[in-house]
């Protein structure tokens, strides 16, 4: 069996909106990230190579929607 992940969704997330510790844990649940690396600096790292996972995270309080929006 070849396993595949698709290009679009390299992380398989469903259609909805994630808290930024959501969103840290299934990057470290699929490839094993630095679990000493904080939440917020670890899904800033992954948006910036994954630009489409931007519109996945619920903005806080401190924070715009992403421009893709």
């Amino acid at each position: 069996m070849i396993m595949t992940t698709n290009a679009n969704n390299p992380l398989e997330l469903e259609d909805r909106l994630y808290t930024i510790e959501e969103f840290a844990l299934a990057v470290r649940t699929k490839f094993g990230a630095n679990d000493d690396l904080p939440d917020f600096a670890l899904v800033n790292i992954f948006i910036n190579k994954y630009p489409m996972y931007a519109c996945k995270i619920k903005p806080n309080q401190n924070q715009n929607s992403c421009s893709c929006c």
